[in-house]
């Protein structure tokens, strides 16, 4: 049986099905056609695809992408549970484990294939056992879910999160502004807004964070500060000490929700000194700053 010339895409087409699904086509020009052999479908150049493995039923076939599909989930829980070991810590509590939690984990685990994802869902569950109910199954399925190009996206939201005062969750800054009065409310200068899209997050992009369930859809204000009262900026834990120059200023961002703050903690951020210093610069006609400090929070 002669094959038709195939052009290279293909037949990594082909090769890739076989790998993925167990499915084994074949395309045959027509004049290597004959009666036993079963044709699937016709293409446009009247070459035939036929199943490579014609003395399987449906049944069979089915049963050996089953068993292939299962030996691929296999492999990636034994990846995964192997590479917790290379962070699993002393004060890891066994006997506090959520077993549900476990099972559940176990579930979606099996259907992560990449290395990089491998890692990550490793590292979570080693977190898990030092600190049950660390990860809740929401953001479990979230990631799960995240595609290559989401996961990037949240990488660089991650990049630019910052927290302010005492309050622990992460924001991204968007602005600040004063509270308008009668005599300012036409004033331009009332309002200084951070242009996100410089750092590789356009709006269209937080919706799309906000749409996976990572940050909140709307955009939150702060309370309004009073003049000379102090804000406390922690950008990838360093702090930057504010001070703020006029009555009824406001902080405007976008905060992380609950299962965006629990997948932060498996990034390693890296700061955006542009991000930083456009922060400093472009609020300074509201928030003098009267320096930064070293400590590493």
């Amino acid at each position: 049986m002669s094959k038709s010339s195939l052009h290279p895409s293909r037949t990594k087409y082909l090769a890739l099905l076989k790998q993925t699904t167990a499915i084994e086509f074949e395309i045959v020009q027509p004049e290597h056609m004959n009666e036993n052999l079963k044709c699937i479908r016709q293409v446009a150049s009247g070459d035939s695809i036929i199943l490579k493995n014609q003395a399987l039923n449906t049944f069979q076939r089915a049963q050996r992408r089953q068993q292939l599909n299962e030996s691929r989930q296999q492999s990636n829980l034994e990846q995964i549970f192997s590479l917790a070991l290379e962070y699993i810590n002393q004060d890891a509590h066994f006997d506090r484990i959520d077993l549900d939690w476990m099972m559940r984990f176990t579930e979606l685990a099996k259907n992560v294939y990449s290395a990089t994802m491998q890692e990550l869902w490793a590292k979570i569950l080693a977190v898990e056992l030092s600190h049950s109910g660390a990860f809740s199954y929401k953001s479990l399925k979230t990631l799960s879910e995240l595609s290559s190009k989401e996961a990037k996206l949240f990488y660089r939201a991650v990049n630019l999160a910052c927290r302010l005062g005492e309050d622990r969750s992460s924001k991204i800054i968007t602005g600040v502004y004063k509270k308008p009065t009668l005599i300012s409310i036409f004033s331009k200068s009332n309002r200084v807004s951070i242009n996100l899209s410089k750092f590789g997050l356009s709006y269209t992009q937080l919706i799309s964070l906000a749409e996976i369930g990572l940050i909140y859809e709307q955009e939150i204000e702060s309370t309004p500060r009073k003049a000379n009262e102090s804000i406390n900026l922690t950008y990838q834990g360093k702090n930057h000490q504010l001070k703020v120059k006029q009555n009824d200023i406001t902080v405007t961002y976008y905060k992380f929700t609950q299962t965006g703050e629990e997948l932060l903690k498996l990034v390693s951020n890296e700061q955006n000194q542009d991000y930083l210093s456009s922060l400093l610069k472009e609020f300074k006609t509201m928030l003098e700053i009267q320096g930064s400090l070293n400590q590493q929070i």
